[in-house]
């Protein structure tokens, strides 16, 4: 064991160089030759509303004070789960051909996706081609896509965007006018009531060919409180007459006949105050009365809900115009000149570092093995 170990470590300390240096060119040579160039498109979004605002969240404030907050908004939040979530690549790979490229002869066979891949490796290897990120003060949503030529960066850089702010203009738009459709349906369904109680109005004064039953009654019973009154007046002349001339004079027979037909002229006004006809259907005043009072309020009531459920819709309509957004384009997707990918000097030195510290871990390990 010990012989073994002793030959190990003359090999590290012999082949020294070879050990680290080939490792080190072989990756030199797979970036600088044989790596494909990988191109960046960047873009920036934000979500608005209609009435000028944007979905910047006052918490986002908070936020940057240490209060505890993310600060990032519902939509922008929302913007970014849709573009990163698994629907986006089949939507990709339709419109503009997303699996192809990333298998094409533009990728090398390890920065391609392999051709036995699972949908699941697709979806991953999206994932790892696309940055999304939201800027908690702001709410600026920056999206960078990669892939082997810049055209094609830019070409999935903007089917994205152009997706999302589909996305974004649909759910708000359905959200106002469902809205806004239920407060019209609601007012509708009131505006039919105040009709049928305009209706129900006419409809009585048309059956008891009455305009108001309350005012024509008091003019009813002026009229016959009249007629009474002439009544007793016209009885006290006949009984001061028939004191002084006999019953068969002229001017007592006159009077009589007058008395008489008061009487009945006053048994007529009663008998309209006490009943009305109306298409076979007799109600004493009373009733009638109530009938319209009832009508009455029930209009009133009809009116009071048109009013309110008229505010209500206007309202609505303010809310859905305000609540509106649309995703706006503060920069649009770029077309990359360089490549940014692979970062041929920092990979470089970040390979040659880790060799560096393998080498000296296996030669820390079997010292450390000989010394036991």
């Amino acid at each position: 064991m010990e012989k073994s170990l002793t030959q190990l470590n003359a090999l590290l300390k012999k082949h020294k160089t070879l050990l680290l240096v080939l490792p080190w060119l072989s990756y030199a040579f797979y970036l600088i030759i044989w790596a494909a160039p990988q191109y960046e498109s960047h873009s920036q979004l934000i979500v608005k509303s209609s009435d000028g605002g944007s979905s910047f969240d006052p918490s986002s404030l908070l936020a940057t004070a240490g209060m505890g907050s993310t600060g990032v908004t519902n939509d922008s939040q929302l913007v970014e789960a849709y573009i990163q979530s698994a629907d986006r690549i089949e939507y990709l790979d339709e419109t503009i051909g997303l699996r192809g490229h990333y298998m094409s002869d533009e990728a090398d066979m390890f920065s391609g996706l392999s051709e036995n891949h699972r949908k699941e490796d697709f979806y991953q290897f999206y994932l790892s081609h696309i940055e999304v990120s939201v800027d908690s003060a702001s709410s600026v949503i920056s999206l960078r896509t990669r892939a082997f030529t810049p055209e094609f960066a830019l070409k999935i850089n903007q089917a994205i965007v152009k997706k999302a702010e589909e996305f974004i203009n649909n759910i708000n738009n359905d959200l106002a006018k469902s809205k806004l459709t239920f407060a019209k349906g609601e007012h509708e369904i009131v505006e039919q009531k105040l009709q049928q109680a305009k209706t129900d109005i006419l409809g009585f004064q048309a059956k008891y060919n009455v305009l108001d039953p309350t005012a024509e009654g008091a003019a009813f019973q002026q009229i016959a409180f009249s007629l009474e009154a002439t009544l007793a007046q016209k009885k006290a002349e006949l009984s001061t007459m028939s004191t002084m001339m006999s019953n068969m004079a002229p001017e007592i027979i006159n009077i009589r006949r007058e008395i008489t037909a008061l009487q009945e002229e006053v048994e007529k006004q009663k008998e309209r105050i006490s009943t009305a006809d109306g298409q076979g259907e007799t109600l004493s005043v009373s009733e009638l009365m109530a009938q319209y009072s009832n009508l009455q309020v029930q209009l009133q009531l009809a009116i009071q809900a048109y009013s309110s459920s008229l505010i209500t819709l206007e309202n609505a309509r303010v809310e859905a115009y305000q609540k509106l957004q649309h995703l706006v384009t503060i920069e649009s997707p770029t077309l990359p000149d360089d490549n940014a990918y692979p970062k041929v000097t920092y990979n470089l030195i970040l390979f040659g570092v880790i060799l560096l510290l393998l080498y000296g871990i296996v030669r820390i390990v079997v010292a450390t093995v000989r010394e036991l």
